[in-house]
């Protein structure tokens, strides 16, 4: 049975909406002001955004998970002339995106039906990007390839010189998730930089919730003060040795 998609009204503006697969909320995004982020770790990914290069600056940008393209509009509208690509395999949640809340005329937005394992590989090999985002969910889950170090050094591949990873991160406490993901990276490339933001609580472990994780050849300083300045509050910003703690069993 095909999951249910809905398209709902945002009951705090006049503008918002908030998309659902089967009834778990997955994106929200408001066309009239694209720059609004109203999930916490959608807007530390915008600090990453912001951080990455001069404001304005075009940057090409590709989204492994697309949902309502709140991210895609994002940069869009903060970094005109940018080109991206959003990859999504659900054709359904695409052509009814597109149908109610169309992308501005002027994006330079390209969408790809596809598998994002399958695309990263088949994407044009010459093509490099200064930003790739993986937010790969269904409900709460994401498919078990987002840890596999083969699927991450595929993504870490598709990076420019200066360019970061940032990997979206539902971590149950005293769940794998977080540290699964750092592991896997580092089987992926061992010179790679990691840094992980969220809450305290859901990095200690301790808490379930959102936590980004952002890997590169490096990762600059400026992207890390802004990841810790801008909030949403609370955050902590680690660049740990090893994978976050997990909390102990019983």
């Amino acid at each position: 049975m095909p999951p249910r998609i809905e398209l709902e009204r945002d009951v705090l503006s006049a503008s918002g909406w908030t998309l659902l697969v089967d009834g778990t909320v997955q994106s929200h995004v408001d066309p009239a002001d694209p720059t609004r982020l109203f999930f916490e770790y959608v807007r530390r990914i915008g600090h990453v955004v912001d951080a990455m290069a001069d404001p304005g600056a075009p940057m090409r940008v590709l989204h492994l998970g697309g949902g309502a393209m709140t991210l895609a509009r994002y940069v869009a509208a903060t970094r005109p002339g940018s080109p991206q690509t959003v990859v999504d395999a659900d054709a359904r949640l695409v052509e009814l995106v597109a149908e109610r809340l169309p992308l501005a005329g002027d994006s330079e937005v390209e969408v790809v039906v596809a598998d994002a394992r399958d695309a990263v590989g088949e994407l044009d090999g010459s093509r490099r990007f200064d930003l790739v985002v993986v937010d790969l969910y269904a409900g709460l889950e994401a498919p078990p390839f987002v840890d596999d170090p083969a699927f991450l050094a595929a993504c870490l591949g598709r990076l420019g010189p200066e360019g970061l990873l940032a990997v979206n991160v539902v971590h149950a406490a005293g769940g794998p998730r977080l540290g699964a993901g750092a592991a896997a990276l580092s089987r992926a490339d061992a010179s790679v930089a990691i840094a992980f933001a969220g809450p305290p609580g859901v990095l200690a472990g301790t808490e379930e919730g959102n936590a980004v994780i952002v890997a590169g050849r490096r990762i600059p300083e400026r992207v890390l003060e802004r990841l810790r300045g801008s909030g949403p509050f609370p955050v902590e910003v680690r660049t740990p040795a090893a994978a976050p703690a997990r909390r102990p069993a019983g």
